[in-house]
C-alpha cells in the first residue's frame, strides 16, 4: 500500500480530486452536518492523498472532509500523504476506506467491482484486494457476475436477467448455480421459478428433484395481497432497478426486517 507520513496541514488549492477516488454519488448528503462539526470541534481525521508528478496533490480518502472544508472557506486541511502503484491501487484504498464509512451508493459500487474485475481478470481476487468476501462483489457486479453457462439461457430467452442475477446473489457456488438455472428453466410458472431460488438458498444440500417438492409446497402458503400507495409503490420500482431485484422479493424484504426490528421474527 506505500509507505504513510503525516503532514500536519496542505493547502486546500493544491489538491485535486482524483479520478480514483469511488465516491461520486450522495456527495452533498449530510455535508452541511459535517461541516458543522468541523467548524466546531475540528476536523478529527486527516484525508489522504499522494503527490502527482506536477507536485499537486490527489485526493483518494476523505472526499466529505475536503469538501466540507472547502465549504467552510478554510485554506488548509489536514493530510496523510501516501504513495500509490498506480490508479488501481489508488482506487482500492478509497473504495476500503469509504466503505467502512457512510455507505457508498450502490452504483458506485458496481462501478468500482466492474473496473477491478477487469484489471485483476477473477471474482476472488477482486474480494482479496477489497477485503471483502467474493459473494459480496457478485452482489455489486450484478449482471457481470453471472457465469457464461447461465448467460447463455438468458440470450435464449429461458431466463430473464434479473432472474440470473437473483441466482447467483443468492447461490455462491458456481457449479449449483447453473443446476438451479436448469431447473427454473423446466419449470413452467414464473412464481414457481421465484420460489426455487429462495429454496435453493435455504437448502444448499438439496438435489434438484429435493429443491422442486420444496417449493411446490410452498407455493401452496397462504397469499397476502398488499395495497399500497402510489408513492409506496414508486419507491418498491426504484429499489427494484437500483439493486436488480424482483419487485415481490424487495416488498418480501421489506416485510421482513419490519418483523425481525419488532421481535415478530429471529
Amino acid at each position: 500500500m506505500g509507505k504513510l507520513e503525516f503532514n500536519e496541514k496542505l493547502p486546500l488549492d493544491l489538491i485535486d480530486i482524483s479520478l480514483s477516488n469511488v465516491r461520486k454519488s450522495n456527495l452533498e448528503e449530510g455535508l452541511d452536518d459535517l461541516a458543522k462539526s468541523i467548524k466546531e470541534i475540528g476536523l478529527q481525521q486527516p484525508i489522504m492523498v499522494y503527490q502527482k508528478p506536477d507536485r499537486r496533490f490527489a485526493l483518494i480518502i476523505g472526499q466529505r472532509r475536503y469538501l466540507a472544508c472547502k465549504k467552510l472557506g478554510l485554506k488548509e486541511i489536514p493530510a496523510l500523504i501516501t504513495t500509490v502503484g498506480d490508479e488501481v491501487d489508488a482506487t482500492v484504498k478509497s473504495f476500503s476506506e469509504n466503505i467502512h464509512r457512510l455507505d457508498l451508493d450502490y452504483r458506485d459500487k458496481m462501478q468500482v467491482a466492474t473496473e477491478l474485475l477487469k484489471k485483476f481478470g477473477t471474482i476472488d481476487s477482486v474480494a482479496e484486494h477489497l477485503g471483502v468476501v467474493p459473494q459480496t462483489v457478485k452482489n455489486w457486479l450484478g449482471y457481470a457476475a453471472v457465469p457464461d453457462s447461465i448467460k447463455k439461457r438468458v440470450e435464449e430467452g429461458k431466463l430473464s436477467a434479473s432472474t440470473a442475477i437473483r441466482i447467483v446473489k443468492n447461490i455462491p457456488d458456481e457449479k449449483k448455480a447453473a443446476e438451479i438455472a436448469e431447473l427454473i428453466d423446466e419449470t413452467p410458472r414464473s412464481e414457481l421459478r421465484r420460489i426455487i431460488v429462495d429454496v435453493a438458498h435455504e437448502h444448499p444440500d438439496k438435489s434438484k428433484k429435493e429443491l422442486a417438492k420444496i417449493a411446490k409446497e410452498r407455493a401452496n402458503m397462504i397469499k397476502i395481497t398488499i395495497h399500497v400507495t402510489r408513492r409506496v409503490y414508486e419507491a418498491i420500482i426504484l429499489a427494484s432497478e437500483k439493486y436488480q431485484s424482483d419487485k415481490e422479493d424487495v416488498v418480501k424484504e421489506a416485510v421482513l426486517e419490519w418483523l425481525k426490528k419488532r421481535g415478530f421474527v429471529e
